[in-house]
């Protein structure tokens, strides 16, 4: 008789269109129901419909319970008897939490069933709530508690080290994509730059439009913004006052990346940090040179051979961008060096193998 799957429930704040949420998405498609039996414990009522519909194709329950209320801080662990309740009738044999709020609440819950725990760090700078005391006693606690934890980016697997995280407890798991075909340059006489990112303070929104008042070139441009979050209608403001309302578009989010990706010549990012931003790896698998700001895991995505890495000193930016607006033959360069670079580092089986290895890992350690 074959041996059953390990029962592995996750856990994350929500199923949301970002990319942690994406990538946990996918590694369940892939790994559900052969390596693993996956279940998807969320504290948001918040679903992506193309998530939620392709959890059911997959025959993936997915809890969802609502946050608990209170101060913000506190939350994750007036949370803990609620995941409790789920982690028992759940019957796991390993939780495997995503990100600072989901572990600060699962960790108690599993420690108090006996349920082995592994742990996904994202970040180099950990989550907001950290700031506060509770929260971040909680989750440091829970790091320190997990068998296994896992990291994005060498960036976060060394963030993770200088939190007290025993090295040795640390696996390194990039983030995977699926194998798409390169997309063409655009035909256009117009060089256009595409920035997708969600509305958020340290996405950089600010530092590219004080880079784009810099640049000089002779060379038609303009920048499409696409993303959700609660700085949209600012940023589209703060785009109107600066005069630069006939370069840059800001839109909402967008559902094809490919198509996004498709009228855009070159992928920017200027974020004050990153775990390893998808948004760049989905642009560089498409074929397009990259511009990320040179900090966290953004300097693991943009090769030398791919893209610029830059400053957050809008000057050196603005010098950036300008070298490829005007030089189409360093953007075909830089394009194919990006692509043959993310191709190499983010293969999705060998992410998903990662993840199901650290699983089985983590449940042999228990049971030695």
């Amino acid at each position: 008789m074959a041996e059953r799957p390990p029962r592995v429930l996750f856990a994350i704040g929500s199923l949301s269109r970002g990319g942690s949420e994406r990538q946990l998405i996918q590694l369940v498609s892939a790994a559900h129901p052969d390596r693993i039996e996956a279940v998807i414990l969320t504290f948001s009522s918040v679903c992506d419909p193309g998530h939620a519909a392709l959890l059911r194709d997959l025959g993936v329950d997915l809890v969802q319970v609502s946050p608990a209320r209170g101060p913000r801080a506190l939350r994750p662990l007036a949370s803990v008897p609620r995941a409790l309740r789920v982690l028992q009738q759940v019957k796991p044999d390993l939780a495997y939490p995503w990100l600072e709020e989901a572990s600060a609440t699962i960790a108690p819950a599993a420690g108090a069933l006996g349920i082995p725990l592994v742990i996904a760090r994202r970040s180099v700078c950990g989550a907001p709530s950290e700031k506060w005391a509770p929260f971040r006693a909680a989750i440091h606690w829970a790091e320190k508690r997990a068998i296994r934890v896992t990291g994005n980016s060498c960036a976060v697997i060394e963030e993770a080290v200088g939190r007290g995280i025993p090295r040795e407890r640390l696996r390194l798991v990039r983030n995977g994509h699926p194998p798409v075909n390169p997309l063409s340059p655009p035909n256009g006489s117009e060089v256009v730059l595409g920035y997708l990112a969600n509305y958020r303070a340290e996405k950089g929104h600010r530092r590219l439009l004080d880079a784009l008042e810099l640049i000089e070139s002779e060379t038609p441009w303009r920048v499409d913004l696409a993303g959700a979050g609660p700085l949209r209608e600012q940023v589209g403001s703060e785009i109107a006052e600066r005069g630069l309302g006939g370069r840059v578009a800001a839109a909402g989010p967008i559902s094809d990346v490919r198509g996004f990706w498709a009228r855009r010549d070159v992928a920017v990012l200027l974020s004050d940090d990153e775990g390893s931003p998808n948004a760049l790896i989905e642009a560089a698998m498409l074929g397009r040179p990259l511009v990320g700001t040179d900090g966290g895991g953004t300097r693991e995505i943009v090769a030398p051979d791919g893209g610029l890495l830059v400053s957050h000193e809008p000057h050196e930016i603005a010098a950036a961008l300008g070298r490829l607006i005007d030089d189409r033959e360093l953007r075909l360069a830089l394009g194919r060096g990006a692509r043959r670079h993310a191709v190499e580092q983010h293969d999705l089986e060998r992410s998903v193998a990662g993840h199901v290895g650290v699983i089985k890992e983590a449940l042999e350690a228990r049971l030695a």
